[in-house]
């Protein structure tokens, strides 16, 4: 359409001069409308072609179109041609009456902002962009909160102490930043962080404030357990809480939240964050005399100019240094200057200059963008939204989208991937890319801008999430306009004929929003429930499914619900249905198959699932098929494999006694997967077996991160040369990063394991017969290695040590071994290297083994393996060691003569003291260690860095270290079920035993 086009000319114009316009934002929302319109038409000629396309497919579809007249299907084709053609002029003539209209506003034709995006970022690690924890400028403010929570001279038991700010100024940064402070952390015996945000429920709060103390998850219980509980844990001890983002200025609320903290120690601090001085008003108004109180509220200002133009040049300049045009260096001075000292704002407004590189475009965005920001300090919004501004238009859309979501919230990358292509917002200019893989970009373009923050990442160092910072999900909301539409707890908001997206909480009645949403807002594309278990919520599913035929996008948790209507099958746009959560449902309707666009189905934990319709493969365009949990599947259905676009498939169970059943070669064509992918009930049957694994074809997966492979138990009788030969067929492709292998009958591992270079995961579970690994040091990347149930290993390694002069397992974090009751040791050592008390060599043995330790190693669990002797060195152990019914004495006298021989003056293995052994150390734990009769002084002594020391179940331990001089840093001791120690240093008493 020329009017198309001559429209989205104009557009990027309209959109710059529509906030100080109000009447131009009533012309493009009706513009926004009119598209929409126009592409729910494209979809159903589109939905129609496909449907055709289907039945075309389908032999028993034939015969029944056969049957038909001929006259017949003409009559119908030319009846639904003519309606699609009297809907398309109504919809030209309403484009060209709003043209028309808009020609009164004078708007110009734009340079589409698009040519100015860089992608130039990614030639660099991900992880080297300036993450928004990291303090610029602050040390001066944490060193005075810090003065003010420990140096004030406050008779009352509990001190809290308000910082007040404006929002983006990094209040919840600047409290991170104290948190962790060392001198919090040695001072406060206890520390706990609660997010509170606008909820300000009394019940909630002592709820989360339990689970950060307890690093558990609380059930859900009535607030007088929950108090006692609280008062329990913090009683006489002196704690650190942080009650970060509050709103509250409810007087009743504060003084019940008062009462239940008044338990702790004095010395007690509570830090508060808020952006209104009225909330830190009405918390000191409600100070208990003697028992609670507070200090003036800290004011947190903007940074001061050197940190502002620090921050600046490392998001705007290339490897964060100043450029030599000092043109350009004065242009991004006089930048900083209007973004008013705020952090987010001068990030966000840099990260959009990055590609900038000449002083006219330079010129250009200070003079037509950033002359408009407003010197006002309270309105930050229109700055922020200058970058809004500036984003290509497909980031616009993706922006838009995460106003469904609540503040804080927790995004899953992969989710809102998931969701935005099913919202059709990735177009691809090469066909031969993956939407995936355009819409990851999407999401990191949109955090480098600081759209995003707080990005959490997974072991493999992905980024897997993310949350959106407040006042940018204020932006969200506020540029999504009466299309979006988000509604929790009893807050609504206008929903109207123009609302095309909605989003709900768990814990309404949505059945009382259906007519509402029914008489205003049929053409709704997204029907979202967000996270929750919503058991008891009322919603008539079979109206939904009747009646939003415009319908992209459905999730629904309701959890008790018990069957999924047949009407489902009338949503024909439908592209992401999430059923999740759903735990009674045990059979979806076929009719499910009757949804030509759907790209999505997340059925994860519906725990009562049998099986999957069978006729799956008519959905063509599926691409994710998400059945985590779904532990009563017991078959795929055949046709799966059809299934070519399919990007995620969580779980794969083999049931060759099935007779309906697809088996392992229903993978053989699925190449494209990714992510996770688990195979379960897997058979020892011999050669056909062996035939079958290597018909699924995962050496050309080359895309999966993930490989789960867990054995039938039924077969037990199997021999291991068979089940080695087997393995075989089941080779995964050499980029995999993690292998879980369970219930695995050979005596070895497949020869291919070793060939698994970028290995940072390896699991083993219940290998009754497997007796050694492979040489753990040819996997480069290892990091973790868990093996519980291995009853016939008694050496890790078949081999001796090496004499090569190499870290052994240089990467190796955490060792776990559980559960492995015949394992003596890493490897069974030559008889010249057995290591001995009188050995004279004994220091030069230790160096030897020194050189084939883990030199990173965090953690280490040993749990339930009582003839364990020995292990290798482990000189950098950061966090955690767990040894439990492990052989104690072997075990202690290994770990001493290996910090003896470390300190020696005659050993040359090391020269400072970050190669003591375990010199990091900060939590322990020794359990049910039957014969461990005493805790040595000289491992406290090395324990430099110990904080929490856990005993429980050793009953012949009689005596404990009697001083304390080498145990500074223990702040918490746990010692039950010893049942042989009589006496308790006094010094471990007041350790908060």
């Amino acid at each position: 359409m020329n009017t198309v086009s001559t429209i989205k000319a104009v557009l990027l114009d309209a959109e710059h001069k529509q906030a100080n316009n109000p009447i131009l934002r009533i012309w493009l929302e009706t513009l926004d409308d009119s598209f929409y319109d126009a592409d729910d038409l494209l979809d159903a000629i589109s939905t129609d072609a496909l449907q055709r396309e289907i039945l075309t497919r389908d032999k028993k579809a034939k015969k029944v179109r056969i049957f038909f007249s001929k006259s017949n299907q003409l009559i119908s084709r030319f009846k639904v041609a003519h309606k699609i053609k009297a809907k398309i002029k109504a919809i030209r003539k309403r484009l060209d009456e709003i043209y028309y209209e808009g020609q009164r506003f004078n708007l110009d034709v734009r340079k589409d902002e698009e040519t100015r995006v860089s992608n130039s970022w990614r030639d660099s690690d991900v992880i080297s962009f300036v993450h928004p924890t990291t303090v610029i400028g602050r040390e001066d403010d944490k060193k005075a909160v810090i003065d003010l929570l420990m140096n004030s001279n406050v008779e009352d038991n509990v001190l809290i102490l308000p910082i007040v700010g404006i929002g983006v100024l990094g209040k919840t940064i600047l409290a991170k930043f104290v948190y962790n402070d060392h001198q919090i952390v040695e001072h406060f015996e206890l520390r706990m962080w609660v997010y509170v945000s606008y909820s300000f429920h009394v019940t909630n709060i002592v709820k989360v404030i339990l689970e950060s103390a307890t690093y558990t998850i609380q059930p859900a219980v009535e607030m007088n357990t929950l108090v006692g509980q609280l008062k329990e844990i913090i009683g006489g001890k002196k704690y650190f809480l942080v009650l970060d983002d509050v709103w509250n200025e409810d007087h009743e609320k504060w003084s019940e939240l008062k009462e239940v903290l008044m338990g702790g120690a004095r010395g007690s601090r509570i830090l508060v964050t808020t952006r209104s001085e009225i909330v830190a008003r009405t918390i000191r108004q409600e100070s208990v005399a003697g028992i609670i109180g507070t200090v003036k509220s800290y004011s947190l200002k903007g940074l001061d100019e050197d940190a502002s133009w620090y921050l600046f040049k490392q998001r705007a300049f290339k490897i964060g240094q100043e450029p030599e045009n000092s043109i350009i260096v004065r242009l991004g001075k006089e930048i900083v200057q209007k973004c008013l000292s705020v952090p987010l704002v001068i990030s966000t407004i840099a990260g959009l200059l990055y590609s900038i590189n000449s002083e006219k475009e330079l010129l250009f965005v200070k003079k037509n963008g950033l002359s408009r920001i407003s010197q006002n300090k309270n309105d930050i919004l229109p700055t922020l939204k200058l970058s809004y501004d500036h984003l290509p238009s497909h980031l616009k859309h993706c922006f838009t989208y995460c106003s469904l979501f609540l503040k804080d919230y927790m995004i899953d990358k992969s989710t809102l991937i998931k969701l935005w292509i099913a919202q059709g917002f990735v177009k691809l200019s090469d066909q031969n890319r993956c939407l995936e893989d355009v819409c990851d970009e999407y999401f990191m373009d949109l955090l480098w801008r600081s759209f995003f923050q707080e990005p959490v990442m997974d072991e493999f160092g992905n980024i897997i999430g993310c949350r959106i910072h407040s006042l940018m999900h204020d932006l969200a909301i506020t540029v999504a306009g009466s299309s979006f539409i988000t509604t929790i707890d009893d807050n609504y908001r206008i929903i109207d004929a123009k609302t095309r997206h909605v989003s709900f909480g768990c814990d309404r009645n949505i059945s009382s929003m259906l007519p509402t949403l029914l008489d205003k807002a049929s053409r709704v594309r997204t029907f979202f429930q967000l996270d929750g278990d919503c058991i008891g919520a009322e919603i008539d599913y079979g109206t939904i499914f009747s009646s939003f035929n415009s319908l992209h996008v459905l999730v629904l948790h309701t959890s008790d619900v018990e069957s999924v209507p047949i009407s489902i099958g009338k949503l024909k746009r439908l592209t992401y249905l999430d059923l999740s959560r759903h735990y009674n449902i045990n059979k979806l309707p076929d009719s499910i198959t009757m949804l030509p666009n759907l790209q999505t189905l997340r059925l994860s934990n519906c725990g009562s699932l049998k099986e999957l319709p069978r006729d799956i493969k008519k959905l063509i365009n599926l691409r994710n098929l998400e059945i985590d949990e779904c532990y009563g599947l017991t078959y795929m259905p055949r046709g799966l494999g059809q299934l070519t676009n399919l990007q995620n498939l969580s779980r794969f169970v083999v049931n060759s006694s099935q007779s309906d059943s697809g088996g392992l070669d229903e993978l053989r064509r699925l190449n494209n997967l990714r992510g996770k992918l688990v195979i379960e009930n897997l058979e020892h049957n011999g050669k056909s077996v062996a035939v079958e694994y290597e018909a699924a074809n995962l050496k050309e997966k080359h895309r999966l991160d993930a490989l789960h492979l867990w054995w039938s138990s039924q077969g037990d009788v199997i021999d291991s040369g068979v089940a080695n030969v087997e393995a075989e067929g089941l080779r995964p492709h050499t980029n995999l990063k993690y292998l879980r292998l369970g219930k695995y009958r050979g005596s070895r591992l497949p020869s291919w394991f070793l060939s698994l270079e970028s290995l940072v995961r390896f699991e083993l579970y219940w290998c009754k017969e497997c007796q050694y690994l492979p040489p753990l040091s040819q996997l480069p990347s290892l990091k973790y290695l868990l093996l519980i149930g291995l009853d016939a290993m008694e050496y890790i390694s078949d081999g001796g040590a090496s004499d090569e002069k190499i870290p052994f397992l240089p990467f190796l974090k955490e060792i776990s071994l559980s559960g492995c009751r015949n394992l003596k040791g890493w490897w069974k050592m030559d008889s010249s290297m057995e290591v001995n008390s009188d050995s004279h060599n004994s220091a030069e043995i230790t160096e030897h083994r020194l050189l084939l330790s883990f030199p990173h190693l965090s953690t280490l669990s040993i749990s339930f393996c009582p003839k364990l002797t020995s292990m290798p060195m482990f000189p950098h152990v950061e966090e955690k060691l767990i040894l439990s019914n492990a052989s104690s004495k072997p075990l202690q006298q290994t770990m001493m003569m290996n910090m003896a021989a470390l300190q020696s003056p005659t050993s040359t293995a090391t020269t400072s003291s970050s190669s003591i052994p375990l010199s990091k150390l900060k939590y322990m734990e020794l359990n049910s260690i039957a014969d461990l009769e005493a805790l040595p002084e000289e491992w406290l002594q090395n324990l430099t860095s110990l904080e929490f020391l856990k005993i429980g179940s050793c009953s012949r331990l009689k005596s404990l270290p009697s001083e304390r001089q080498h145990a500074t840093t223990l702040q918490k001791i746990e010692i039950s079920d010893c049942v042989s120690l009589t006496a308790i240093p006094e010094w471990i008493r007041n350790c908060n035993t």
